[in-house]
């Protein structure tokens, strides 16, 4: 399972008297580790809440849809909505906080964020620290105060202070391609939805930054990596096209032979290393 922390105010399903925009109900940290999930009935969440991602992956299911969370991805849930999330890997570390009230929702909603990864930056970890130490001290004042920690929190979510607008799509889809590298055969486009960018919009900011289009960078990472592993490893010419997202071996071999002037076999017998001048999947 892994650590969880949670810290909720007094009698956390019902609202203190007193009146306020929204108040934070609790907060909390879930370091779970591989084959964890959960999944809560849509009643069972009548509350905003917010995840951050600090370290791993984790999934969350959302009206059918799963979305892949990273580290430094901002997520969050509006209420009544069912609750299905899964560790992907070896463990999916992230804070969150929840908050309720009549205009929970609308409050939410009006940030104008997209209910999907948003790569926000580091999580801030010290803002979700003071949001418990605020549930704890359990006194008008405090649940006031976790109001201004709470839109801070929601600020930065905005993406990080010295970022011109939201994340960066290029670097991120470079990330993302070299993270899932082995792990499986995303084209170009599924990380572009994944990041919740139009990929007619992600090819024009690829070709402009990198000079080429993401279709392409991925083809080239692909075919560096799968050389890496014909070089440095004994592992059969088919488990290295497979390992590197290209499992077709016809493809595979021709693009071994377009890029080193070789077979797959022969570029491992000659043992050279020449394939780096060959590249230009630089990360600009």
């Amino acid at each position: 399972m892994g650590r969880v922390k949670i810290v909720s105010r007094p009698a956390p399903n019902q609202l203190p008297r007193f009146k306020l925009p929204f108040h934070v109900r609790s907060a909390g940290v879930n370091e779970s580790v591989c084959t964890w999930n959960e999944s809560f009935a849509a009643e069972k969440k009548p509350f905003v809440q917010i995840f951050w991602t600090r370290k791993g992956r984790g999934e969350v299911t959302l009206r059918g849809q799963k979305i892949v969370l990273r580290e430094g991805d901002f997520f969050y849930h509006l209420p009544g909505e069912e609750h299905r999330h899964r560790t992907i890997g070896k463990v999916w570390h992230y804070h969150w906080f929840a908050f309720d009230g009549p205009a929970a929702a609308d409050f939410m909603k009006a940030y104008g964020y997209e209910q999907c990864a948003r790569y926000a930056g580091e999580c801030p970890v010290s803002l979700f620290s003071e949001l418990e130490l605020l549930l704890q001290e359990r006194t008008p004042y405090a649940q006031r105060h976790a109001i201004s920690v709470a839109t801070e929190i929601l600020a930065l979510a905005g993406g990080p202070p010295n970022a011109v607008s939201g994340a960066d799509p290029v670097r991120r889809f470079i990330e993302i391609a070299r993270e899932t590298l082995s792990g499986g055969r995303l084209s170009a486009g599924e990380i572009a939805a994944e990041l919740g960018i139009h990929r007619t919009t992600l090819n024009r900011l690829f070709k402009s930054r990198m000079g080429m289009s993401p279709g392409d960078y991925l083809r080239d990472l692909r075919v560096q990596h799968a050389l890496s592993l014909l070089r440095d490893t004994d592992l059969p010419v088919k488990a290295v096209a497979a390992g590197s997202g290209l499992p077709y071996a016809s493809y595979f071999c021709r693009m071994v032979r377009k890029i080193t002037g070789m077979t797959p076999a022969g570029y491992r017998r000659s043992g050279t290393a020449e394939c780096s001048r060959h590249f230009h999947a630089n990360e600009g």
